[in-house]
């Protein structure tokens, strides 16, 4: 059963917490260029094959190194379109790999008491590392931030902390060169950055968002269930599932004390319903379960109404 606490509500968490399944090893020996035929007669690989593999074997190699991680991205962004589209998305999800096995290396630098002190001076609403180093004349807060915004991060702040996230919306740079699958993981995770669900433990986006976030994460989920990024699509379709009834610590879904439910909330799940099929959606199903139980309990959170909702959101 999902737990909605303070630590649930930070979207950065979560989002930062999403790994890869494996998979591309698979990948990278179908693109692998054969040595010779049955029989050890030599095979001519074709120039444009040739070529393809020589790009995507030096951009394997360099993320074998965290230091040249700002390398890989620059190389990937270059010459992605020099190779096959199972060798781009490989190259995609091993970048995304990488910079996730390095961002608490990379946060380690950010969460330093002179660098927090100094950005909380420097930096403005609607800053990004590429203004901060226009910004500051600081030196070493210029090659700071330039191997942070090159390595494929961004600058978020939350609860008085500045932090990096991956930068998703980057990879729309990559897009067109990696199967669909990918192509609407991208999308989804480029909304989840630029706008992200939750800040302070309360919600940073309408109830109506958290309908359409969880529709297009179930939309992902029946077009692509063996998509190597399905696992993480699932994790956030649960996520906005549970705030759909639940909603978060500080913009709870019922009133702490008259336990009556949020006006607008109700209002943006029966709006969804109505514009669905419920018979279609397994979300729009549940969200309808929710809401005949809800009325019978005069929009009040009754034992009854808590017991629906712990049922359709345990995994």
């Amino acid at each position: 059963m999902m737990k909605w606490t303070k630590t649930t509500a930070t979207a950065a968490a979560l989002i930062a917490a999403i790994s890869l399944q494996g998979g591309a090893a698979a990948v990278h020996a179908m693109n692998a260029a054969p040595k010779a035929a049955p029989g050890g007669a030599p095979i001519v690989v074709p120039a444009k094959t040739a070529h393809a593999n020589a790009v995507f074997d030096h951009m394997m190699n360099l993320l074998k190194s965290p230091s040249k991680q700002a390398e890989a991205v620059a190389y990937m962004e270059k010459n992605i379109y020099q190779v096959t589209p199972w060798q781009a998305t490989t190259m995609v999800l091993k970048l995304e790999n990488a910079e996730k096995a390095n961002l608490d290396a990379w946060n380690d630098k950010f969460y330093r008491d002179n660098v927090q002190q100094k950005l909380m001076k420097l930096m403005k609403k609607g800053d990004d590392l590429t203004s901060l180093i226009n910004k500051t004349s600081d030196k070493s807060l210029k090659t700071l931030f330039k191997g942070a915004r090159d390595s494929g991060y961004r600058l978020e702040t939350s609860e008085g902390m500045f932090y990096l996230v991956l930068d998703y919306p980057r990879f729309q740079k990559v897009r067109a060169y990696v199967t669909n699958d990918i192509k609407s993981y991208i999308d989804i995770m480029t909304v989840e950055t630029k706008s992200p669900f939750a800040n302070d433990a309360a919600l940073s986006v309408g109830w109506t968002e958290v309908t359409k976030r969880a529709l297009s994460d179930e939309a992902f989920l029946k077009s692509y269930p063996a998509s190597n990024r399905a696992t993480q699509v699932k994790s956030l379709y649960n996520l906005y599932l549970g705030v759909s009834m639940y909603g978060l610590n500080n913009t709870p879904m019922f009133d702490y004390d008259t336990k009556k439910v949020d006006p607008e909330g109700k209002a943006a799940l029966q709006a969804a319903v109505s514009k669905g099929d419920p018979s279609k959606s397994g979300y729009l199903k549940k969200i309808k379960g929710f809401l005949e139980v809800l009325e019978k309990s005069h929009d009040v959170l009754t034992p009854e109404v808590e017991k629906y909702r712990k049922s359709v959101t345990s995994n």
